[in-house]
C-alpha cells in the first residue's frame, strides 16, 4: 500500500499493528513511513522516534526522522538525526545523502557537499545520489556541475522526475524559459501524481507575465518623456506606443508557440486566471491613463501633468506585481520536499528526492552484517 501511495489505509492497518506488537522497530518505521506520505509530519518523527528507542543500533528511524523533520521546518534537528543516521551506517550511501538533503534545507552547502561526494564515492551509479548531488551544486551556484549530475541521473533512469524538474530549474537560472518549461513539463508526464511539476510550470509563466509587465511600463515611461524634450505629434507619439506594446506581445506569442502543447495549454489558462487577468488589466490600464494625461492635454500643462503621470504609471506596475504575486502562485506546497510554506514567490520549487530516498518512500532499513 505504501509503494501505491494508499498512506490513510496504510497507516490504518499500521496502527493495528503497532498496537498488537508495540516492541516492533520496523512496524514504526514502516508507520513513520505512512505517516510521511500522508504529510502528518509530526506524527511521522513520533513514530520514528519510537523505532530508534526500540532499534537503537539501526539507522532507518533516524532517517524517516529526519525527512519528517526538513517538513516541520526543524533544520537543527533533522541534521542531527541525519548525522546520527550516518554514524550508525557510515558505509550506506543513502545516510550520506540524508545528511547533504539536510544539510542543504538547513543552510550549510558546504557539509552537503561533502556528504554529496561521499554518497557518490560509495554509490557512483545510484541516479538519487546525483540527483542529489545536483541539488548542491545548484544552491552553490555551479550551474555546469548542477547540469551535469542531473543528467548522469537521467542517463541511469531515464524516468526520474526529479532530475527533469531540477534540470528546468537550472535552465531557469540560464534564463531559457522555454527550456525550462519543457523540463518541468517531462516531469509532469513522467509523474502525473506528483503536482509541484505542474506547479512549477505556472511559476514560470506568472514570471514572464512579471516580465512582459515591467519591460511595457519601462517603455511607457521612456515614452511619457517625449513630448516634454521634442514636440511630437500626438498621432506618432501613439502609434510608436502601440508599436512597442506589439512588439512586446508579439515576443510573448512567439515564446508560447515554441511550447509543448500541453504547456500552451497551461499558458492559456494561467493568463485567463483572475489573478493574472487583473494584473495586466492594472498594468494596461495604468499606463493608459498617464499615456492620455501626457498625449492629450495642452503643452503649458505638460509639466504640471508629467509627474503625474509617472507616478501612475509606476504605481500601476508596483500594483500589477504585487497581485501576480497574490494568490499562492510559489509553486509551493506541502509535497515540496521541503519545509512547508518556506518558499519564496514566483520561485519554482525541488521535487523530491526521487523515488527510494524520498520523505515519503525512504529506503528501507539498512541491516549491517
Amino acid at each position: 500500500m505504501l509503494d501505491l501511495g494508499r498512506y490513510d489505509e496504510a497507516s490504518t492497518l499500521l496502527a493495528r499493528l503497532v498496537s498488537t506488537e508495540p516492541d516492533s522497530g520496523r512496524a514504526w518505521c514502516l508507520f513513520a513511513r505512512a505517516h510521511l506520505g500522508a504529510d502528518r509530519y509530526a506524527e511521522a518523527v513520533e513514530a520514528a522516534n519510537r523505532a530508534a528507542a526500540i532499534e537503537s543500533g539501526e539507522e532507518w528511524p533516524h532517517r524517516l526522522a529526519s525527512n519528517a523533520l526538513m517538513h516541520l521546518g526543524n533544520h537543527a534537528e533533522a541534521l542531527r538525526a541525519a548525522a546520527e543516521s550516518r554514524r550508525l551506517a557510515p558505509s550506506y550511501w543513502q545516510t550520506h545523502v540524508c545528511v547533504a538533503q539536510a544539510a542543504l534545507a538547513a543552510g550549510q552547502p558546504r557539509l552537503a557537499a561533502s556528504a554529496a561526494a561521499e554518497a557518490r564515492s560509495l554509490a557512483p551509479n545510484e541516479p538519487d545520489v546525483h540527483f542529489l548531488s545536483g541539488k548542491v551544486a545548484l544552491a552553490r551556484g555551479d550551474l555546469v556541475s548542477a547540469r551535469a549530475h542531473q543528467e548522469r541521473a537521467l542517463a541511469l533512469d531515464p524516468t526520474h522526475s526529479g532530475a527533469m524538474n531540477e534540470l528546468g530549474r537550472i535552465r531557469l537560472r540560464r534564463h531559457d524559459t522555454v527550456g525550462a518549461i519543457r523540463h518541468f513539463i517531462s516531469a509532469a508526464r513522467t509523474t502525473p501524481g506528483e503536482h509541484i511539476y505542474s506547479r512549477n510550470i505556472d511559476v514560470v509563466i506568472i514570471r514572464s507575465v512579471s516580465r512582459l509587465i515591467y519591460v511595457f511600463v519601462l517603455i511607457a515611461l521612456i515614452m511619457l518623456w517625449i513630448p516634454a524634450v521634442a514636440h511630437v505629434d500626438r498621432l506618432p507619439l501613439a502609434l510608436g506606443f502601440a508599436g512597442a506594446a506589439a512588439v512586446i506581445m508579439g515576443s510573448f506569442v512567439f515564446m508560447v508557440a515554441r511550447l509543448p502543447r500541453e504547456a500552451r495549454h497551461l499558458v492559456r489558462r494561467t493568463v485567463a486566471s483572475q489573478r493574472v487577468a487583473t494584473a495586466l488589466l492594472i498594468a494596461v490600464g495604468g499606463v493608459g491613463i498617464a499615456f492620455a494625461a501626457v498625449a492629450f492635454v495642452p503643452a503649458a500643462e505638460l509639466p504640471q501633468t508629467l509627474p503625474i503621470a509617472i507616478i501612475i504609471t509606476i504605481a500601476a506596475r508596483i500594483t500589477a506585481t504585487a497581485r501576480l504575486r497574490s494568490g499562492g502562485g510559489s509553486g509551493s506546497g506541502s509535497g515540496s520536499g521541503g519545509p512547508r510554506g518556506k518558499h519564496q514567490p514566483g520561485t519554482p520549487v525541488a521535487g523530491r528526492q526521487g523515488r527510494r530516498t524520498s520523505p515519503t518512500q525512504p529506503l528501507p532499513p539498512t541491516r549491517r552484517r
